[in-house]
């Protein structure tokens, strides 16, 4: 090359090393962001994930196995795992829980003692374990991460991920980002799980205690809103109802007698047959019962069970003659439970029926009393518990007389 043939190619090749370098260093941003938007991906579908199974107020153990699973299949562990403190108070429903998706280092028993360790000496901040500090959770190099699930300041549990499947043994800000994200959502969802757990029992404990105070007016029926709730919840169940729905018709059950407080105790508690104008005063005690319950949000899909359960399959019922299927679902299952009780228990009049005299009864009225379908489900119950139930409220009726005796001879 001539001087200025070769300071020409001098230049070409300067201007191609530019374009060159400027394309590698384009390449390294676009990589680089490429694995930004995949972990922040991962991390936003995770989150979304959780976030839909965030209503699960009332299993929250479903929750956990949940946001295990989701940290598994989008993280490179090789296990992911939970473990809850056993104080019911701190951690509810999921008290005492561990919950292992994958496969562990070592035998179960071993890894939930080695989780449950881990657990006692976690705080407020995530614990990286390398090398013979992993102890039994040890495999291959990976680290072992563990994060602490918060509940008011202090850890309840730990999610806890180990034996990384991947060249780099080390884990990397994205999945620790996405660990704690998962941590972080199974604290709020274990706080209101708890709220919500300990706003049900107060809600129950006062309509058992309302149920009580109405089913002691008459000696009698001691237990009985108990027992019908009971059998109505079974009904349910075995009609193929899911544990939501069962338990609401548990509860219409339980307060299915709410309106006797509106009925005189003379004539609940009348020895011998009513006459037709108190049996008129009894007939009432649906209405009533929906009226004191009516502008109660929290009950709306209880009431038909509270209005309707005097009805009949064949229209003969009250306080509407409605019939067959026009009768709600609830209203139907409690009529049964209903009769089955009022049978099975002493009155002032007669003395409690055979139990096979009693499930004759129940069968006889298939189709015309009770929904055919119903009754098939009914005579599947194991009765054992209903049977504890009836010797239970029995015992506590005879020793509350016995307490009551005494003052009445004092006065």
């Amino acid at each position: 090359y001539d001087e200025r043939s070769a300071k020409r190619v001098t230049e070409l090749l300067a201007w191609n090393y530019d374009d060159l370098a400027r394309i590698v260093a384009q390449d390294t941003t676009i990589e680089s962001f490429s694995g930004q938007l995949s972990e922040s991906f991962e991390e936003i579908t995770l989150l979304y994930k959780l976030g839909e199974s965030m209503t699960e107020l009332s299993h929250p153990e479903r929750f956990i196995q949940t946001a295990c699973e989701e940290l598994h299949s989008s993280l490179p562990f090789g296990w992911v795992a939970c473990r809850f403190t056993d104080d019911r108070a701190k951690a509810g429903a999921v008290a005492d829980r561990t919950v292992i998706v994958g496969t562990p280092p070592c035998e179960e028993s071993r890894f939930e003692a080695a989780l449950a360790m881990a657990l006692a000496q976690v705080e407020t901040d995530r614990i990286i374990l390398e090398g013979d500090a992993r102890g039994v959770l040890k495999a291959g190099n990976s680290q072992v991460i563990i994060s602490p699930v918060i509940r008011e300041g202090a850890p309840i549990g730990i999610i806890a991920v180990g034996n990384k499947r991947a060249d780099d043994n080390q884990v990397n800000n994205g999945e620790l980002k996405l660990l704690e994200a998962a941590a972080g959502h199974t604290g709020v969802l274990l706080s209101n799980a708890c709220l919500y757990e300990q706003q049900q029992a107060m809600f129950l404990g006062t309509l058992e205690a309302l149920t009580a105070a109405i089913d002691a007016k008459d000696p009698y029926t001691c237990g009985h809103s108990e027992r019908v709730a009971y059998l109505a919840g079974e009904i349910a169940s075995a009609s193929g109802m899911d544990d939501h729905d069962a338990e609401r018709v548990r509860i219409a059950g339980l307060l299915h007698d709410i309106g006797k407080i509106g009925v005189p105790e003379a004539v609940l508690r009348k020895p011998g047959r009513l006459t037709d104008e108190e049996f008129g005063l009894i007939k009432l005690h649906p209405q009533i019962g929906y009226q004191i319950l009516k502008d109660i949000p929290l009950l709306d899909d209880v009431l038909p069970g509270v209005l309707y359960h005097h009805e009949r399959f064949d229209g003969r019922g009250y306080p509407f003659a409605v019939s067959g299927d026009n009768i709600p679902l609830v209203a139907r299952m409690i009529g049964i439970a209903d009769a089955f009780d009022a049978m099975s228990s002493s009155r002032t009049y007669r003395p409690a029926m055979d139990r096979t005299k009693v499930l004759a009864e129940i069968r006889r009225g298939a189709g015309t009393q009770f929904d055919v379908h119903l009754v098939e489900a009914f005579l599947t119950l194991d009765l054992r518990e209903y049977d504890d139930m009836v010797s239970r409220h029995g015992a506590a009726e005879a020793t509350r007389i016995g307490t009551l005796i005494p003052r009445e001879r004092a006065a």
